[in-house]
């Protein structure tokens, strides 16, 4: 997407955002940023070859908080707290942990503020993972700037054990059996699967946790295997009129990669519709999400 292309499309964005999310306030499946309507989507999914000591492997993947004025710490210490009731094995983050500065029309609007990621900090604090917690960045931190995401990158590894797998990659273990797990930076941002795909295993199922679904196309032209791609970044297009859809989904490929599991032959992506909001305090057809993934 160019940059021109983006500020059109977040020009839409602001002008239906604000219609639709005044129709909202009437409407069936508004949610606002004070409410505890967090959904938690149990999802199972079959990968091909995938070793007897994952399956029933249980992922609590979290995605798209957006901590800002618009968004309660409420929100997400329910969502934590949702994730945290299902003991998963592992726990992803998906990027996006401020709104921060969000580039917008011709310019950019907003800052990175330290007290939002203290509240978003505090809240996750409950989540424990025998596996481990694993995060990638999204591109609201990428745009909040370089010592913005230093500091959230140490805050969250010093305060949550949160790792983050910014163009890397980690062989998970369960006795002799093996699972690669790649994360990259915000594939608007530069984040690429290239590099890592020669250091994996050849033989070992492949997990790639990404902000931004969109990925995909770059997985498509390397023609790799990737069996299971888990993304946040769209929102479920966050306002979704009924008959309508939603007015702005952030994907060249519309509204293919807008929410829930999509099949691209043997490749499969989850895309959560994520639990904060962005520049409208309204949620429309599309309610905060925490999903329980588990692997077959």
């Amino acid at each position: 997407m160019t940059d021109i292309q983006k500020k059109l499309s977040r020009r839409r964005f602001l002008k239906n955002g604000v219609r639709f999310g005044v129709l909202a306030l009437g409407t069936k499946g508004f949610y606002n940023t004070t409410s505890y309507n967090v959904k938690k989507e149990k999802v199972q999914i079959t990968i091909e070859g995938l070793p007897k000591g994952f399956k029933g492997l249980k992922i609590a993947f979290l995605s798209d908080f957006h901590s800002s004025p618009i968004v309660s710490e409420k929100l997400l210490s329910e969502a934590a707290r949702l994730a945290s009731t299902e003991k998963p094995d592992m726990v992803l983050l998906g990027g996006d942990y401020i709104s921060g500065e969000t580039k917008f029309l011709s310019g950019s609007i907003g800052g990175f503020k330290e007290k939002y990621l203290k509240r978003l900090i505090h809240s996750l604090s409950i989540l424990k993972a025998p596996m481990g917690i694993y995060a990638v960045m999204g591109n609201h931190d990428h745009w909040s700037g370089k010592k913005a995401m230093k500091i959230m990158t140490e805050a969250m590894e010093k305060e949550l054990g949160v790792s983050f797998l910014r163009n890397k990659h980690v062989t998970l273990k369960k006795g002799s059996d093996e699972l690669e797990l790649i994360g990259i930076d915000d594939y608007w941002s530069g984040g690429s699967v290239a590099p890592l795909i020669k250091k994996l295993k050849k033989d070992n199922p492949r997990i790639l946790l990404s902000h931004n679904p969109d990925v995909n196309e770059e997985v498509e032209v390397l023609k790799e295997r990737v069996e299971l791609i888990i993304s946040g970044h769209t929102h479920g297009g966050q306002v979704r009129v009924p008959f309508l859809g939603a007015p702005y989904l952030p994907s060249k490929f519309g509204s293919k990669y807008s929410m829930g599991l999509v099949r691209d032959g043997k490749r499969q992506t989850y895309v959560s519709r994520g639990i904060g909001n962005l520049l409208i305090p309204v949620r429309l057809g599309s309610p905060p999400e925490v999903s329980i993934i588990t692997l077959l």
